[in-house]
């Protein structure tokens, strides 16, 4: 993977610090794949530069329609569940209307993996978004507690259920903590992976 502000795929956050911090540790960690794609994440340089994106599928999704008629064709979204009510699709396809974003097509392109194509376009412009919704119930913190950890822990959903993971797993070991952290770049890249495959038959 090569990263340059000419690229015409973007890699967006939904979230806060740790999400980006351990997404970009992910793609660091396996940067020598997938050579012939080019990606461009907003606020690593000048085409991003004081442009803000906000938290949750409002902020992505406005971030996203002031971006492609001026720059990308392709977006990877990662966003946590929390910003889901019940149903992540119905919520992204009401979004994007309220951004005047049309939706021709959703497609979920893995059974095991939260992670959805939508073909999409603004006026006449033609672009790609891939939402990997991140967690079990919740969030990112979730799924290193759950499925890396195998930690026994209860399930939250809803507003405020990451606050409630995140102070569960604060209790963690430091040395159990930076383990599990360690082995979910490879277990995170996984749903990378199957995205960045998609777009090598997408033409750009």
């Amino acid at each position: 993977m090569k990263f340059t502000e000419k690229a015409k795929i973007e890699i967006i956050f939904g979230d806060g610090h740790f999400d980006r911090q351990i997404i970009k540790h992910a793609i660091e960690k396996n940067k020598d794949k997938y050579c012939q794609i080019s990606l461009f994440i907003p606020e690593s340089g000048r085409k991003g530069k004081g442009r803000t994106i906000n938290t949750g599928i409002d902020g992505v999704l406005k971030f996203i329609k002031e971006d492609v008629t001026r720059f990308s064709l392709g977006y990877i979204i990662f966003i946590d569940k929390e910003h889901c009510s019940s149903d992540c699709e119905n919520d992204v396809n009401k979004l994007a209307n309220k951004y005047g974003i049309s939706i021709s097509a959703m497609q979920k392109i893995a059974e095991d993996l939260d992670i959805y194509k939508l073909t999409c376009s603004i006026g006449n412009k033609k672009f790609f978004m891939y939402f990997i919704f991140l967690g079990f119930y919740c969030c990112i913190e979730d799924f290193i507690l759950i499925k890396i950890c195998k930690s026994n822990t209860s399930k939250f959903t809803g507003e405020g259920c990451c606050k409630k993971y995140k102070e569960i797993f604060k209790s963690v070991q430091k040395e159990m903590k930076e383990s599990c952290i360690e082995k979910t770049y490879d277990e995170l890249f996984k749903a990378i992976a199957r995205v960045l495959e998609e777009f090598t038959t997408i033409k750009m």
